[in-house]
């Protein structure tokens, strides 16, 4: 069984993903780190030296290259979804989950390591937050594809019995 976390950068994908791997005995992989350790360097490199579009064809076959994985939490990266098909793909071989953190506390999240991600770096803070909600918006509709939904207040250990509840024999 898969489970994708999906989710706007900063909603806490690989956060809980970690921590309901640990306490439900879960494998769990990051998109993200897996792209970085296949092309030696950072995904704010991979953008600034290869391009976007570089990038999401690297995510689309690394995502691809996990359908093999068994009791797997996978933490996608912010626009997963939203390139080459990888929501319809990822409803097809697992259950997606959206975790719908709220836009400020998805703010207060990404302020800590903004440099590190290459579509915000060296935003100002009204102009991260204008970047945040318009691309929320954009994204909304692919989240919005997901299995499940998990609120802000089921954003924590407890929402994995949510999504465990959800399958049929876990």
């Amino acid at each position: 069984m898969l489970i994708f976390l999906v989710g706007f950068m900063g909603a806490g994908k690989t956060y809980l993903g970690k921590q309901w791997s640990k306490k439900y005995h879960w494998s769990f992989y990051d998109v993200d780190a897996e792209i970085e350790q296949t092309e030696g360097t950072s995904i704010a490199q991979i953008f600034e030296q290869k391009g976007e579009a570089y990038f999401r064809n690297i995510e689309a076959k690394t995502l691809r290259n996990m359908q093999h994985y068994t009791k797997a939490i996978i933490a996608c990266g912010g626009g997963t979804p939203c390139y080459f098909d990888n929501m319809q793909w990822m409803n097809e071989v697992g259950i997606t989950v959206f975790l719908n953190a709220s836009l400020p506390t998805i703010q207060h999240h990404i302020k800590v390591d903004q440099a590190k991600r290459p579509l915000i770096a060296g935003l100002s803070e009204v102009a991260l937050f204008d970047f945040i909600k318009t691309k929320w918006e954009q994204r909304l509709p692919f989240y919005e594809q997901s299995s499940i939904t998990l609120y802000p207040n089921q954003l924590n250990e407890q929402g994995f019995q949510t999504i465990l509840n959800y399958i049929p024999h876990a």
